[in-house]
């Protein structure tokens, strides 16, 4: 018998990279292997969002910042509205 090379190595015995249990075979790999992608897409969830809100983050501290030092009367009112009108 002449192997094509396609079927020496897509047998009945090796899954490679299809199936439920691809990545973890065995009789939980599917749970496992679902418990992974899941951590992959929160991960990648996690970094988009810390890039794109990091900016609206940072403004808010530096106002909040403000805003207390002008309630503790460390700043005047002129001084704490030019210094809002350069955060905001």
């Amino acid at each position: 018998m002449m192997h094509n090379g396609f079927g020496s190595g897509f047998g009945h015995m090796s899954n490679w990279l299809c199936g439920p249990g691809a990545f973890f075979p065995g009789p939980l790999g599917w749970i496992v292997t679902l418990l992974f992608w899941g951590l992959i897409i929160y991960l990648v969830a996690k970094l988009f969002q810390f890039l794109f809100s990091g900016a609206k983050r940072t403004t808010a501290t530096h106002l909040d910042a403000l805003k207390e030092r002008y309630a503790r009367g460390e700043i005047n009112e002129d001084e704490y509205r030019r210094m809002k009108s350069e955060l905001v």
